[in-house]
């Protein structure tokens, strides 16, 4: 499994707007950041450590307040860089 935060890039600036993607590889990291942002928008940040912990109340089958990890990969700009995406992923999905 590899682990990535996720920045979403516009004009050449960070937008505010970061994630934390976890898959087996590099597709399935394409698509997990796909889920949320345009995958060709962003710059990606191994994770070293990082999680979050959630609620979810099986009964009524919702969830509620969770909790992320203290680790944010903010301030520390160093580390980021653009996806080397194949573009046949795109094509074949």
């Amino acid at each position: 499994m590899i682990a990535y935060y996720f920045r979403q890039i516009e004009n050449g600036k960070p937008t505010g707007w970061i994630g934390f993607v976890v898959a087996p590889d590099l597709k399935n990291l394409f698509w997990m950041v796909d889920e949320f942002l345009d995958p060709y928008s962003v710059e990606i940040k191994t994770a070293n450590s990082g999680g979050y912990c959630k609620f979810w109340d099986v009964d009524r089958e919702e969830s509620s307040n969770y909790e992320n990890s203290e680790f944010q990969p903010y301030p520390d700009e160093s580390g980021w860089r653009k996806p080397k995406w194949n573009e046949d992923w795109k094509k074949n999905d």
